[in-house]
């Protein structure tokens, strides 16, 4: 198991896991999740604007930490289980959809801000 991180501009938005770098690659090309970081809110704007590069590399030490607990925590309160690995951490603060008038997304639940 290794833990991947998608940059936009730089900037390390989402933790995930996958088995190689080349499943990491199609996973940032997915239109749903391309859809998601187009409809999520990060700093008043869109995570990514469908134009920018999305990068894919292998995540840092805290980042990997950051995704390593998020999931325990989502295994111990019963969100996912313990054999599924299919666990997103957004590296990004997010934008609460209730105070800035957006419908919550929840096509994808096991999607978790950090």
């Amino acid at each position: 198991m290794t833990i991947y991180v998608a940059e936009i501009k730089g900037r390390a938005i989402a933790a995930f896991d996958v088995m190689t770098s080349l499943d990491a690659e199609h996973f940032v090309r997915d239109r749903s999740l391309r859809d998601d970081l187009m409809t999520l809110m990060t700093d008043d704007r869109p995570i990514w604007d469908g134009l920018a590069d999305i990068d894919v590399r292998q995540a840092l030490s805290h980042e990997e930490a950051k995704w390593r607990k998020s999931r325990a925590e989502a295994i111990r309160y019963g969100n996912i289980e313990p054999d599924d690995n299919a666990w997103v951490v957004f590296l990004v603060a997010l934008a609460d959809p209730g105070r800035c008038g957006r419908n919550k997304v929840t096509r994808r639940p096991a999607f978790r801000n950090q």
